[in-house]
């Protein structure tokens, strides 16, 4: 098992000394991005993903980047996409998912979170999206889940009428995107969209 407190170490030491008028200037308050959806998996690292900066992401994180819609939401989770949208106004949401996503192969294969109860009573939220997938290899479906889900969770976020308003106003943007941590390649869609372009592609 890593010492983890070795690494507090090193920060205290050498990263935030480096840092420290970054963290002074966010003292004052903090003005992040985007709101950043993703699962808990311990292979996604936003802040390396998106190359940002403390300050840069408010981020949500569980168990298949779930929202669930506004009258089944965890409290939590539409307490911090409020007070992102509300209190901090940010620009955008984003929605990401990732391959080989476990919870998702939970909500694919029910017998293997017999043993978890919670855990299936979670990904049950996102049942819907199910209906977007086709009995094709296991592989190809648990990929077609992945990314329902995202399209899911962004038709959930519009649920919540401080997002709908500035969506509707043009000052909110929703984004969905899929990450492969074995490629390192995103494909992302946005909010009304089916289809997943990779992300070089998008920018062009």
């Amino acid at each position: 098992m890593r010492n983890l407190f070795a690494g507090v170490t090193h920060f205290q030491n050498k990263t935030y000394p480096q840092m420290q008028p970054r963290f002074e200037e966010l003292a004052t308050g903090q003005s992040p991005d985007a709101l950043f959806i993703t699962c808990s998996d311990s292979r996604v690292v936003p802040e390396l993903l998106t190359g940002s900066d403390p300050g840069e992401l408010f981020v949500i994180r569980n168990a298949g980047n779930i929202v669930g819609t506004k009258d089944e939401a965890d409290l939590g989770v539409a307490a911090t996409i409020e007070y992102a949208v509300k209190a901090l106004k940010v620009p955008q949401i984003i929605v990401c998912g990732h391959a080989r996503c476990g919870a998702m192969q939970g909500l694919l294969n029910p017998s293997a979170v017999e043993s978890l109860p919670e855990v299936a009573k979670w990904v049950s939220l996102s049942a819907e999206a199910l209906n977007d997938t086709s009995d094709d290899s296991d592989d190809d479906r648990l990929t077609q889940l992945i990314q329902a889900n995202i399209r899911l969770q962004l038709r959930n976020l519009m649920t919540f009428p401080e997002v709908a308003e500035r969506v509707e106003a043009g000052t909110l943007q929703l984004h969905g995107w899929l990450y492969d941590f074995v490629t390192g390649k995103v494909s992302v869609v946005s909010l009304g969209s089916s289809q997943f372009v990779d992300s070089v592609a998008h920018m062009a």
